[in-house]
């Protein structure tokens, strides 16, 4: 059906099908779903009136009404119980699911009720639907100008396909549009996570080089929670922080089928059959390459010329870019939040990473605010700390002279390899030599602290003496000394002397490194030569 045309009535197509011809009564009931009662009517008409395809062409619905039936014919017959329709209309609303055909059983009861007659099942449906279409009228909305801008991810998706093992990835896409000028955004992402909900944004703001004051998305996990009281649309703290950034208000879009987000609906139609459906017939292998075909599509998108109005989408946007709220001075970082609580060490630890606070906050609950280059803890609503945030080997530590507590600041540094070494010279010679060779096996020799540190602590679990004595064993033998390794070289130096206090002899002095050769008193193999022949 064209724009701006009114929709044809029943009657008019029932004549102009029996003036085109070709067709028997019974299809043309079939094709335009009407009785062929209706059908016959119309013929009959034909008849006593002569008409031809161009004489019904031009007449009017009304017109064509009148031939069918007298004016007094269509009026209301008080013989029928007149049905409320638009207090069913507003059930249905309410409850998708009720079916039509209980309404009509229901106004069947009434009107026996009533003594009156109730119209059939399919004049009842008629009704109903006439009533339906008068009571979803829509209106034009007249969008201003820079003021909003509609989110949402659309319906269908792309795909990636993986180079080695064929196998498809989904890519969704999202969509910004400009109601006022049309203009729009759209971008893949492998997920519809946060991250990508908010950086698919990002990259739009930059297109338009501006921001809407009001941000109208979908009822998207990313964009609004509802889990907490429902029918209450609340908006998800991350993203109204992402706004806030920019200055901007979120205003969801009203759930259950809105109508009011129609330019929305388009323009994500529009992606949809321009540039999701064409990408099927096309091979991606990564993220890139799919959105370089996507910003493509769109720039043509934008600059092709309306259909039913001057201009293009790029040609409104220039009236409308004037009217964009400025970027900020830098971009929206998106951050994680965590509760720590500050250990011993006067240090939180979030991912494995170690970042220090003042001291006076030992044992106390903080927040993390985490983003990809920095860290900043908060107590009381105020930054106590900031770090740059640490990448790669679990276990790193960062620390701030300033939060040390004064004995621990007085040092150069509080692991330090002169701290390790001169506490294995208390314990012993061979631990101060096992030490010494932990300290020397990593390239950098601070990877190492965590082991000398675990390896120290063995003398106040155990007896330093046999801590010395395990480092003999291990020393003799040249193996790297662990902890590990060392604990079970204790155990077994415990079970070994509890076995010669058991026979009375006196056990091993502590550090004295010498290993006992039990072969002296095993028996012996001859070598090979002696079993020759013509050997003695």
């Amino acid at each position: 059906m064209e724009r701006g045309t009114m929709p044809m009535s029943k009657n008019k197509k029932i004549l102009l099908m029996l003036a085109k011809g070709g067709a028997t009564q019974s299809d043309i009931a079939a094709a335009l779903h009407v009785s062929k009662r209706d059908v016959s009517a119309g013929a009959k008409v034909m008849r006593e009136c002569g008409l031809t395809f161009d004489a019904v062409s031009s007449m009017d619905a009304d017109a064509v009404d009148d031939m069918f039936f007298a004016k007094e014919e269509r009026r209301p017959n008080d013989a029928y119980l007149r049905p409320d329709m638009a207090a069913l209309v507003e059930r249905k609303k309410m409850s998708r699911k009720l079916p039509v055909k209980l309404f009509w059983l229901e106004y069947c009861e009434r009107a026996a009720a009533e003594g009156k007659l109730a119209y059939a099942y399919q004049t009842f449906c008629e009704m109903f639907a006439d009533a339906a279409g008068k009571m979803g009228a829509t209106r034009h909305f007249s969008h201003e100008p820079g003021a909003k801008c509609f989110i949402d991810w659309a319906g269908d998706v792309a795909h990636l396909t993986d180079k080695l093992l064929g196998t498809r990835t989904k890519v969704y896409v999202l969509v910004v549009t400009l109601p006022f000028s049309d203009k729009f955004w759209a971008e893949g992402f492998c997920d519809m996570r946060q991250k990508s909900w908010q950086e698919g944004q990002i990259h739009a703001f930059e297109e338009f080089g501006g921001v809407p004051r009001m941000w109208v998305p979908d009822n998207a996990a990313t964009a609004t929670d509802r889990a907490a009281a429902p029918r209450v649309t609340l908006v998800n703290r991350e993203y109204e922080r992402f706004a806030e950034h920019y200055g901007a208000a979120v205003l969801p879009a009203r759930v259950r089928r809105p109508r009011d987000k129609s330019v929305a609906e388009s323009c994500v139609d529009l992606v949809e059959r321009w540039i999701i459906g064409p990408s099927g017939e096309m091979t991606f292998y990564t993220i890139d390459e799919f959105n370089e075909f996507c910003a493509e599509k769109v720039a043509w998108l934008n600059s092709r010329p309306f259909s039913a109005k001057d201009g293009s989408r790029d040609s409104v946007f220039e009236e409308e870019r004037m009217h964009l709220m400025p970027l900020p001075a830098e971009r929206y970082e998106m951050c994680e939040w965590r509760s720590a609580k500050v250990a011993p060490d006067y240090h939180v630890t979030v991912d494995y990473m170690h970042y220090s606070v003042d001291h006076s906050l030992i044992g106390e609950q903080v927040d993390v605010k985490l983003t990809s280059s920095s860290v900043a803890v908060m107590h009381g609503g105020a930054v106590v700390a900031v770090h740059p945030r640490l990448h790669g080997r679990k276990g790193q530590y960062s620390t701030n002279v300033e939060h040390m507590p004064e004995n621990h600041a007085a040092l150069d540094d509080p692991w330090s390899p002169e701290r390790f070494a001169s506490w294995a010279r208390r314990v012993g010679p061979e631990t101060a030599s096992a030490i010494e060779r932990v300290l020397a096996s990593r390239a950098i020799v601070e990877q190492s602290f965590v082991s000398c540190r675990n390896i120290l602590g063995l003398s106040k679990t155990y007896a330093p003496a046999l801590l010395e004595r395990a480092c003999a064993k291990l020393n003799a033998a040249s193996a790297l000394p662990s902890y590990t390794g060392l604990k079970n070289a204790i155990l077994a130096i415990k079970s070994s002397d509890a076995e010669e206090r058991a026979k009375g002899r006196p056990v091993g002095a502590a550090g004295s490194g010498e290993l006992v050769d039990r072969a002296k008193s095993a028996g012996r193999l001859r070598g090979a030569d002696a079993y020759k022949r013509g050997g003695e």
